[in-house]
Parts: structure tokens; C-alpha cells; sequence
């Protein structure tokens, strides 16, 4: 049996994939602000948008664990207006980027003692076309919008499993980046209004249910893929070699995030 941990795992396809694996028999915990847990799962409270929130869940989660064999990263929300963390950060970049970079680095030692360890990053652009990367303004201080800022932050998020590879040659983790597209997980309350409201319509004819999405995401955990970095959109194959994924794009953005992580120590 496997040791799992999905951040944004109190709902949507993560609490659905949680609930699975929890029946399946595997130790399972999720992590999120949320008081509540599916039934069998262990939850870690925390607050991902801030660098010594996520350094809380992290220690959190090395202490509960010996050994991690999946992390799934699906902790996000859309914002209509911009947010600004404690740390100064835009918040949707703080969540995609930031807390899946610093995640990611400090549970390296329990996920390199698992046997065949995974790491699943939601969510992504997985080559969709979009606003890029904001280097000059990664808060977004000039001219915000919704999608630039969502935009942003699932671009960082895809380049930080692109560059995983690079960073750390010779690991045995497996990173996956998975876009699982349109599904019905709510996201019209958090866009708010009639536009909100039409959407979850919408979904509610036309999208896939978080079960099936979490089923996708279930097959990367059960038939961890042979190479070390893989990208798929609701299960089809992505070129790993697309522009999206350009190592050294990647590796600025490493070291952009060493140094936002650094100065808030």
C-alpha cells in the first residue's frame, strides 16, 4: 500500500481521488483549510498561499511520513481581483508556482525513499495557448485580469516539471504534469455571479465528473510512467519537447523561485 498526499484535497478531484485511494486500502492525507476530510483520510491544515505556510505543511507531512509515494499538487483558486499574499505575491502565482516549487523541494528526501515515487502537477496549460509568463511583473501589478493571473501561474506550474529532471538528475521521482480540462468541481462559485452560475450549468451537462478526472490522475499513481517527466491533457499524450516545456525557461524560473523562497526565510 502507497502513502499519498494531495494538496486541495478537501474537494473537487482531489477529495475525490483521496476517497479512493482510502478505500483502495492506502494511508492518504489531504491537505487544505478545510475542516473536513473524506472518510478515511488524514487531513494536514495549512495555508498554501503564504512560503512559511507551505514550510508548515511540509514539516507537517515529513513528520506524519517516512516515506511519500504520491504527491498530488492540485491546491488553486480563481480570484476575479487581485489578492496579494503576505509575502507580497500575486496569489494565484503564489499557489501554482510558488508553494509547488517550495513543496516539492522540502519533501525531496521522503519522496526519493519511496520506491517508485510520483509527483502529479494539476491544472496546467499542458500546451494550451495563453498569456505567458509576466517576467518583469510576476505580481501582476500592472493591468490584472483573471486569466492572465490563472494563466501565469499553471505556465510556472508546467515549467517547474519540465525543469524537475535538470534540477535534480539521477531522482527517481516521477513528474507528471496532467491538465485533466473541463470538469464539474465547482469552479463557478468561486468565478461568482450569473457568469458563475451559467458556468456550473454548463458543467453540469457538458463536463466530466471529478471521479472520472481523478480516475486519470489515478492511472499516473498505479503505472508510474518509465521516464522522468510526462504531460497529458485529460489523457492525451503531450509532446514533451513543445516550447512550453523549454529547459532553460524552466531553469530561470527555478531560480526565480529560490530566490523568492530565500528572501522570506
Amino acid at each position: 500500500m502507497a502513502n499519498a498526499v494531495i494538496t486541495g484535497g478537501t474537494n473537487g478531484i482531489g477529495r475525490s481521488l483521496a476517497a479512493r485511494l482510502a478505500r483502495e486500502g492506502h494511508r492518504v492525507a489531504v491537505v487544505g483549510r478545510s475542516a473536513a476530510a473524506p472518510e478515511g483520510v488524514e487531513l494536514v491544515r495549512g495555508d498554501l498561499s503564504t512560503i512559511a505556510g507551505t514550510a508548515a505543511v511540509a514539516e507537517e507531512v515529513a513528520s506524519r511520513f517516512d516515506v511519500v509515494d504520491h504527491l498530488v499538487l492540485g491546491a488553486g483558486r480563481y480570484t476575479r481581483r487581485r489578492e496579494v499574499t503576505a509575502d507580497g505575491l500575486e496569489h494565484s502565482f503564489a499557489l501554482y508556482a510558488v508553494s509547488r516549487f517550495a513543496l516539492v523541494e522540502r519533501l525531496l528526501p521522503v519522496l526519493e525513499r519511496s520506491a517508485a515515487p510520483v509527483v502529479v502537477s494539476l491544472c496546467g496549460v499542458a500546451g494550451l495557448k495563453g498569456p505567458g509568463i509576466q517576467w518583469d511583473d510576476l505580481a501582476l501589478s500592472r493591468g490584472f485580469r483573471a486569466f492572465r493571473a490563472v494563466s501565469q501561474g499553471a505556465r510556472a506550474a508546467d515549467l517547474l516539471g519540465a525543469g524537475f529532471a535538470d534540477r535534480h538528475p539521477g531522482s527517481a521521482v516521477r513528474y507528471v504534469l496532467h491538465n485533466p480540462m473541463f470538469v464539474d468541481s465547482g469552479l463557478g462559485a468561486q468565478v461568482g455571479g450569473l457568469r458563475g452560475r451559467a458556468l456550473d450549468v454548463v458543467a453540469g451537462w457538458f463536463a466530466r465528473s471529478t471521479a472520472d478526472a481523478a480516475d486519470q490522475v489515478h492511472r499516473f499513481l498505479a503505472d508510474p510512467p518509465a521516464v522522468p517527466f510526462t504531460a497529458s491533457r485529460a489523457g492525451t499524450p503531450i509532446d514533451p519537447g513543445r516550447p512550453e516545456f523549454d529547459p532553460a525557461t524552466a531553469a530561470r524560473l527555478y531560480t526565480v523561485l529560490e530566490g523568492i523562497t530565500a528572501s522570506a526565510r
